[in-house]
């Protein structure tokens, strides 16, 4: 009796053990994930960026000091520069555009990107250019201030930009769609579309459309300067579509100046960008399943060859 009532005890000392442990384990893993939370707001001491800000799924790395520092100015007293806030009210416009008037899916809900957590803006100094998309999450990187363990898709944009007079933050932001839909990153393709697309960002009355080529052989080599094929491409396609206005919802988008984001007055010219990022979609799933190359896989060389370039514009020229 003894021997087994000294066997009920140790079994008891052993459960009580393991729970004692489970409970330690738990507080620090909560511990841990309010930390990483915080760290969100509080980049590493030695960090390029010295300042964040998040608004939705957008967190903004910035600095105040050295070469990629920003405009200091903080006319609305947030505590955040200016420049800053512009740049989040026109990243929060273009995405409001593109998933509520050209109802696409946003990046982070595309399965490539099932793991990603949120969208990281690296404010930098450009020598050359104004900004830089990236397909592939990235991995934690201390140094540009990322604290988060998850990975996440990241845009860069010149400290040079202010987007009351720039449309660079919407230009990079489509690519990510666009990464979303298809691996295809031919120039004309990737580079015509969005620079098309920043149209109801723009502050020019007559935005520049140069004549679109007469033949998809034509496209080949092209880059921002094919925007005119999507142009004359959207003129015939979008007959279709009713002439209605933005939601009003537009309204609510405006710079810490008080001026409009989106100033063009109606979406439906631009209502064929999801026929034509679906149809890639599926030409792209067709080319891998040819190649026997993973989807959301392709190695950097393959989705900027032009082998793919007729199939590509004949899939979007089609009736």
């Amino acid at each position: 009796m003894q021997i087994k009532g000294e066997g009920r005890y140790l079994l008891s000392r052993f459960f009580s053990v393991m729970k004692l442990e489970w409970l330690t384990y738990l507080f620090v893993l909560t511990v841990v994930l309010i930390l990483a939370n915080d760290a969100w707001a509080k980049p590493h001491p030695k960090a390029l960026y010295t300042h964040t800000a998040s608004e939705g799924v957008f967190r903004v790395f910035y600095t105040t000091e050295g070469k990629h520092a920003v405009p200091a100015e903080d006319q609305n007293g947030n505590g955040v520069p200016d420049r800053v806030d512009d740049i989040l009210i026109q990243l929060k416009a273009a995405d409001w555009f593109y998933q509520t008037q050209l109802e696409l899916i946003a990046p982070l809900k595309h399965p490539r990107y099932s793991q990603s957590d949120g969208i990281e803006v690296h404010i930098q100094h450009f020598d050359q250019g104004t900004g830089l998309a990236f397909d592939e999450p990235t991995k934690p990187n201390w140094y540009e201030g990322q604290s988060s363990t998850a990975l996440t898709l990241k845009i860069k944009i010149g400290s040079q930009v202010d987007p009351r007079f720039s449309t660079t933050p919407a230009h990079e932001l489509f690519h990510l769609y666009q990464y979303g839909y298809s691996p295809f990153k031919t120039k004309w393709f990737t580079e015509g579309m969005a620079r098309w697309l920043e149209k109801p960002f723009s502050r020019q009355t007559q935005f520049a459309v140069p004549p679109s080529p007469s033949s998809c052989e034509q496209l080949t080599g092209m880059a921002y300067n094919a925007n005119g094929f999507f142009d004359q491409l959207a003129q015939r396609q979008s007959k279709a579509h009713h002439r209605e206005a933005f939601s009003e919802d537009h309204r609510q988008f405006v710079y810490t100046d008080g001026s409009p984001v989106i100033r063009y007055g109606s979406p439906f010219e631009f209502r064929m960008v999801k026929t034509w990022l679906e149809r890639a979609g599926e030409l792209g799933v067709q080319e891998s399943r040819r190649l026997g190359v993973p989807e959301g896989k392709w190695p950097e060389p393959l989705q900027r060859s032009g082998q793919f370039d007729v199939l590509l514009c004949k899939a979007l020229t089609k009736p």
